[in-house]
């Protein structure tokens, strides 16, 4: 349901490396959070290898109206990250050992403020655990123009079919891991996340006022150039 390109109708889609997701077999695909718009996106480019995902999220994804619900249908599993239970991760697990695929992103939410614009990636050991628990293979997706559909700001995405706006969609090679430290897995697989998009990424960036309101929820009043130390990707 969430891999219908219909749902693509308003933007125009720049995709590469489509062939590098395998066809069969257990598989960690993960790509990195910029809008509402991702899972959209990564959904309707997975759904061109003619698989089924299950898709790994926030509980606050689930609790949404509408997407909750489409999530929930789709086999998502949920995750509520301030609990601490290992339940999503083992449940995760079993799909993995049972050869489906799973999606996700390991940064758990979309990076604020500053973090927004930041050139490094961070992110959770989620992946990395799944990984070396069931030696799947982890396929990197790098997203990057979601957030011109659907800025964190705005409670609908915003629809333009005269001057649709571009998203580029990037699939990289298996990321090589160790599975000896989910921390270096972790970075590796960030890294490999970076490497997948454009220049302009890693040229670091001064964002305006409204740029950085823009990754803020509605209603956010708060100082945004404040908000340096709150980024994603936390484990301890």
């Amino acid at each position: 349901m969430l891999q219908r390109p219909e749902l693509l109708a308003n933007v125009r889609l720049d995709v590469e490396g489509v062939e590098k997701i395998p066809r069969e077999g257990p598989m960690i695909v993960v790509f990195n959070h910029r809008s509402y718009f991702d899972g959209t996106v990564v959904g309707v480019v997975l759904g061109q290898t003619g698989r089924s995902f299950r898709f790994l999220g926030k509980k606050e994804v689930f609790d949404a109206p509408l997407v909750g619900q489409l999530s929930r249908m789709a086999g998502g599993i949920r995750v509520n990250r301030s609990s601490g239970s290992d339940e999503p991760l083992e449940a995760a697990i079993k799909v993995l050992k049972a050869g489906e695929a799973i999606s996700m992103a390991p940064e758990g939410t979309i990076p604020r403020g500053p973090a927004f614009f930041a050139t490094e990636l961070r992110g959770r050991w989620g992946a990395a655990r799944l990984a070396a628990a069931t030696k799947a293979p982890v396929i990197p997706v790098g997203l990057w123009g979601t957030e011109k559909v659907w800025p964190r700001s705005a409670r609908l995405p915003r629809l333009s079919f005269s001057e649709p706006p571009e998203i580029r969609v990037r699939v990289g090679d298996p990321v090589p891991l160790r599975y000896r430290s989910p921390e270096a897995d972790t970075k590796r697989i960030m890294s490999a996340l970076m490497d997948l998009l454009p220049p302009e990424a890693r040229v670091p960036k001064n964002p305006t006022h409204e740029e950085l309101l823009a990754t803020f929820p509605p209603g956010y009043e708060g100082d945004p150039t404040a908000e340096v130390a709150r980024r994603p990707g936390t484990d301890t």
